[in-house]
């Protein structure tokens, strides 16, 4: 009995068993790939964000520039922050 049962099992196991989990899990991975509508609307935002601080930051440059032209290389003269703020007092 046990010489019968035992090579269904394995031949079961191999054709059955086997294909199973493997097409389980690649439908999985499938699913798993695809951006969702909640991804994409975040990423969106992302994007406003990210463009908006640039915007900001080109913003905060210019003002600076005009401030102080040679900010940027590092070659600043003229009074510190500290002086100008105490100055304006």
């Amino acid at each position: 009995m046990e010489d019968v049962l035992v090579p269904i099992m394995v031949v079961g196991i191999l054709f059955i068993g086997m294909p199973w989990i493997i097409l389980h899990y690649v439908t999985q991975w499938k699913k798993g790939a695809s951006i969702t509508r909640e991804d994409e609307n975040l990423l969106d935002e992302l994007h406003d964000t990210a463009r908006r601080l640039e915007e900001r930051l080109n913003t905060v440059e210019r003002i600076i520039t005009a401030d102080n032209p040679n900010w940027k290389s590092g070659d600043i003269e003229g009074p510190t922050t500290i002086t100008r703020l105490e100055q304006r007092r």
